[in-house]
Order: C-alpha cells, then sequence, then structure tokens
C-alpha cells in the first residue's frame, strides 16, 4: 500500500537544505534540494524535504509547489506569504522511487516554473575512506552507476589527496569524476538490493596515504581542505553528517610496507583517529575495517598490524571487519574488478546482518580464533584450534600458481602457521597432518609442540624474489564452508584443556527465570545442579564456552547447588536461590 505524502507547513529553523542565498528567478531560496540529492531517512522510513525562500519581485504573488513521484504528481503545496517570505516541508519515503521538486511564481492567475530539482531520494548513508583499494579500478559494464546509488562531490586533485576545492558540493550518481570505484559501488548495490531503499556512499579515499593524512581531522572547513578534514567537509556540505550509518575504511597497505624495524604505530594511530570520528560523527554505528592482506613489503611488523585489525573486530563492538586474504584477482597491492565485487559481497553481507538485522548465517563472518589448547599436558604433539560457534571449518592442504616466468609455485597449508608471535617462524616442516572437525582445526606434529603460543599467515610473502619468483600470495587459507577466509593471528596463547581455570560467577542470586554462569576463560566439563536433598535435577555438557545459561521458572522455589565439574575431576560447588 502507497504511503500517501504527508505535507507540513513549518517554519524551518535549521535544515540539511540551507544554501547560500541562491537566487532564481524572482525567488531568492535559503532551502532547496539539490538534483540527485539523497537525503538521510528518519526511523520512521521518511525523510524530510525543506523547500523556503523570499520572492524578490512585488509582482509576484504567491508560490506553489508540486512534488513528483516517478514523474507523477504526488503532492502540491501553496504556501502563504509572509513578508514575501515562504517555507513548506514535505515528507518523503525511503523507497525505490525518485521526486522531483518545482517551485512556481504567480503573477495574478498565472504561474511560471522557477526551478525544477529532479531525482530526490532518501535512504541510508554511508563514509567510504582508507587508500586505493578503497576507490580505485576501472569501471566496467558491471559496475553499478544508476540511481539508487548517490555520489557527494568529485574525485579530487593528487589522486583524492586535494586539498579540496571548496565549490565541489553537487550530488550526483556515481558516474564519471563523481565515481566510488568498483568495491563502494558493489557494497551499496548489495545494500540497495537487499532493502529496496537507495544509498549514498561518498567516498574520501586517497591512492597510497598513511594513516597520518586521515588523521588530519580538526573539523576545519577553510583552505586548505586535506586529510580526513576532506571527508569531514563532505559530510558537512551533503546534509548528512548527523545521519551517517557506517564508515568503511580500508587501509594500511603503507604502514606494511616500511622498512624492517620500523614501529609499529598504526593501531595507536587508527584508535585515535576512530575516537575523531566518534566526535565529528556520532551518528556512526559500526566502523568496517578489512583486514590486510599479504604482501611482498618486508615490513617485520606487518602481522602484528594485521593481529590488532583482528582484536580491533573481537574486542570493540563498534568495529567490525573480515579477512582480505584469498580474495579473487589480486595482483600483489590491488585486484581484478571482479575480486572487488566479490570483496564487496563479502562486506555487504555483514553489514546487512549487523545494521540491518538480516538473519544470514554466521559464517557471513570471517572465521575468528576463540582459544587454542593441548588436551593434556601430557599430549603436546597436537593443538586444537576453535573458531566462533556456527562456524564450519574447510581446510584447503596445498594449492599451486604459476609465477610471472611460467614457473609453477607450490604451497601448502602448513606453511602457513609459525610459532614465534611476528609470524615468521613457520612451523611447516613439523606438522603432519590438518584435520577438521565443525568448528575446530587440528595440528599435528612430529614432535611433541615445546611452545605456548601460535600464528597463521605469514608476516610477509616470503616466497616472493623480485627476480626469480614473481606471484601473488596465494595461500592456501583456513576457511568456512562460505569460502569466507579465517582472520590471520600473531602470538595466540595455547592453554591446557585439562589444566582450566573453572572458578565462576553465578548470577542473578537470588533467580527468578534464568541462571548464567561466567568463567574468566573458555572451560569443558558438566554442569550440574542438585536439590538440598542430593537429587540431580539438571544437567549439561559444557564445550569451549565462556558463558553458559539454564532455565529455572519453572522450578520450586528454595535453595539448589550447582556444581561444575572440569576435565580433571576438580568441581566448584555454589548455592542458588530461588524466589
Amino acid at each position: 500500500m502507497r504511503l500517501k505524502l504527508s505535507v507540513v507547513f513549518m517554519v524551518l529553523l535549521g535544515s540539511f537544505f540551507a544554501v547560500q542565498a541562491q537566487k532564481i528567478g524572482d525567488i531568492t531560496f535559503n532551502k532547496l534540494p539539490q538534483d540527485f540529492q539523497l537525503v538521510p531517512r528518519e526511523l520512521t522510513n521518511l525523510a524530510a524535504v525543506p523547500v523556503s525562500g523570499a520572492v524578490t519581485n512585488p509582482a509576484v504573488t504567491g508560490v506553489s509547489i508540486r512534488i513528483l513521484r516517478n514523474g507523477a504528481l504526488f503532492a502540491y503545496a501553496k504556501p502563504a506569504l509572509s513578508a514575501s517570505k515562504f517555507s513548506s516541508s514535505f515528507s518523503i519515503r525511503a523507497e525505490l522511487a525518485e521526486y522531483d521538486v518545482e517551485v512556481y511564481a504567480f503573477k495574478g492567475v498565472d504561474s511560471s516554473l522557477v526551478v525544477r530539482r529532479k531525482s530526490v531520494v532518501a535512504g541510508d548513508v554511508y563514509y567510504v575512506s582508507g587508500q586505493s583499494n578503497a576507490w580505485i579500478g576501472p569501471i566496467d559494464d558491471l559496475v553499478y552507476q544508476g540511481p539508487w546509488v548517490r555520489s557527494f562531490g568529485l574525485v579530487q586533485a593528487n589522486d583524492n589527496y586535494g586539498p579540496y576545492v571548496l565549490a565541489d558540493t553537487l550530488w550526483s550518481l556515481p558516474v564519471g569524476k563523481a565515481r566510488i570505484g568498483p568495491w563502494a559501488a558493489e557494497i551499496a548495490k548489495q545494500l540497495f538490493e537487499s532493502e529496496k531503499i537507495p544509498m549514498a556512499f561518498i567516498n574520501s579515499a586517497a591512492g597510497g596515504s598513511y594513516i597520518d593524512f586521515h588523521l588530519i581531522l580538526s573539523g576545519n572547513t577553510t583552505p586548505p581542505i586535506t586529510g580526513g578534514d576532506i571527508m569531514y567537509y563532505k559530510a558537512l556540505k551533503s546534509g548528512t553528517i548527523a545521519k551517517v550509518r557506517g564508515i568503511i575504511f580500508r587501509q594500511g597497505e603503507g604502514e606494511v610496507a616500511y622498512e624492517a624495524g620500523t614501529p609499529n604505530l598504526w593501531t595507536t594511530k587508527f584508535l585515535a583517529i576512530k575516537d575523531k570520528w566518534k566526535k565529528y560523527f556520532p551518528s556512526v554505528e559500526r566502523i568496517f575495517l578489512p583486514q590486510l592482506n599479504i604482501y611482498e613489503f618486508r615490513y617485520d611488523r606487518a602481522a602484528v598490524i594485521r593481529e590488532d585489525q583482528r582484536r580491533l573486530h573481537a574486542q570493540d563492538p563498534l568495529v567490525k571487519g573480515y579477512a582480505t586474504v584469498g580474495t579473487l584477482g589480486f595482483d600483489r597491492i590491488h585486484y581484478t574488478n571482479p575480486g572487488y565485487r566479490s570483496s564487496g559481497q563479502e562486506l555487504a553481507r555483514i553489514m546487512l546482518k549487523e545494521l540491518y538485522g538480516r538473519p544470514l548465517s554466521p559464517q557471513v563472518y570471517s572465521p575468528n580464533i576463540q582459544r587454542a589448547y593441548f588436551n593434556s599436558k601430557s599430549e603436546r604433539n597436537k593443538v586444537y584450534l576453535e573458531f566462533e560457534e556456527g562456524q564450519e571449518m574447510v581446510a584447503t592442504l596445498d594449492t599451486a600458481v604459476l609465477d610471472e616466468a611460467g614457473v609453477l609455485q607450490k604451497r601448502t597449508l602448513a606453511q602457513n602457521f609459525f610459532y614465534d608471535e611476528l609470524n615468521a617462524k613457520s612451523m611447516g616442516p613439523f606438522i603432519t597432518k590438518i584435520e577438521v572437525e565443525g568448528r575446530k582445526v587440528i595440528l599435528t606434529f612430529n614432535v611433541q609442540y615445546d611452545r605456548n603460543v601460535i600464528s597463521y599467515l605469514p608476516d610477509y610473502h616470503r616466497d616472493f624474489d623480485a627476480k626469480t619468483k614473481i606471484f601473488p600470495f596465494a595461500g592456501p587459507f583456513l576457511k568456512n564452508k562460505m569460502g569466507m577466509r579465517a582472520f590471520g593471528f600473531s602470538g595466540f596463547p595455547i592453554v591446557y584443556k585439562d589444566g582450566q581455570f573453572i572458578e565462576y560467577g553465578l548470577f542473578p542470586n537470588p533467580a527468578k527465570d534464568q541462571v548464567t554462569l561466567q568463567w574468566s576463560n573458555f572451560v569443558d566439563g558438566v554442569l550440574d545442579v542438585y536439590s538440598m536433598s542430593g537429587l540431580k535435577i539438571y544437567s549439561q555438557v559444557i564445550e569451549g564456552v565462556k558463558s553458559a545459561q539454564f532455565p529455572v521458572s519453572s522450578w520450586a522455589r528454595g535453595n539448589y547447588f550447582v556444581q561444575f565439574t572440569g576435565l580433571d575431576g576438580s568441581k566448584v560447588t555454589k548455592r542458588l536461590a530461588l524466589n
């Protein structure tokens, strides 16, 4: 059922549509939408489009405004003139429909068109930033450039470094110099096809930019505008700054190209820029941060940056990432358009689950290691790697690619595991078997493993040689059944499954409906609940979790004993009261 357009007449004290006095014909407008503008929607799925101004010709006796939806008349208003001024606001719906705004001036009974603004839409807004992978790529026939994705501002000089041209404040379709790149275009396409609303992707990425460039963010709106202030200026002038839903930041290739021995400051700087984003763009619900690929640059802290990106995904509820290793069409730094498209589809699925609540499989996420353990102190020739619940792991054991000289280069998955914290010392010679059991990957060694950490994916592409072996890093990789590659990790601690710390918190206590047990580490064992007379009334097997719940709403009021038994037979018992 079509939602009727509501027309509201009001004096607008402030608006996204405020413009510098713009004289068109006999009217000076201070609020007027642009051609191709996307107006951020409210929670009601509506967006307000104000139109206001002042009549400059005394012969003009009235003003009327027509709203067209997909070319058909949808709403009409004739606001009263007060001291030659008028003001109206229209609500348009976020949908795959285009609205035109026409303003007419009356001289007596005769009217004439003053201005027509076309293709105004309502929808959601995202900002994209980072290095060249965030916007580079040829525009082929499959890169979406249609009406349901909007762009703001043009690609700037110096590979988008700027300084920004202050007069560049126009909305556009994502075409020509307003392109947003094949990766961002594919993300936007997937979102609007799923949600049936237009999307604005405002891209401020700059090729080869270090994170220091993006840290130049102070809310500056006077020339020269550069760095992160470019994104701020575009956010302000587009009228979307208060409604942006997410920031997509694909960056770090520059930092992993540093010389060996250079300190890793990327993470500290990212945390600083994240704080700035929270200050200047407080409506942001998620920051999407892809984990870096494996490059040939011989930087010995590259794996540490990837580990920090993984931890941000795991520990910061504002940040979500995914692994870019194994993306199609990798050419050692950039990707083919099919690669950008597949990568965009992967991120779009995560965004649909995170921001739109789509009931997608947990396998839309890259598998992220949860714990690594030996079964016991006497069995150190096997390490168990456990990923999130819902992940179904797949291990590709070997791969082969042709280098630029046509020579076949072979690699094994075993080579991609390391016994140091910098991902430099391979376990390859010591691994005899790699098996998969659901969400677990099991490594078997030909010796007793004497280290207490494990790492995955090399610091850099160590098989690459600029003279004899030129080829991109090709894995092989750990994946899930959806094809999402696992996050690389560094220095992940290995524990004993039979030596777990099993002390737990029990809450709420007293309880009424449900009881939660919380451990400080992953545990395995059996949870039992006994009545005061010693009768077992509940039992649950616990495997590889930090918390567990059980229902008590149907139990009789009174006291009970909750007992957890670890794998080594040790027990922790606590009293539980029900009221």
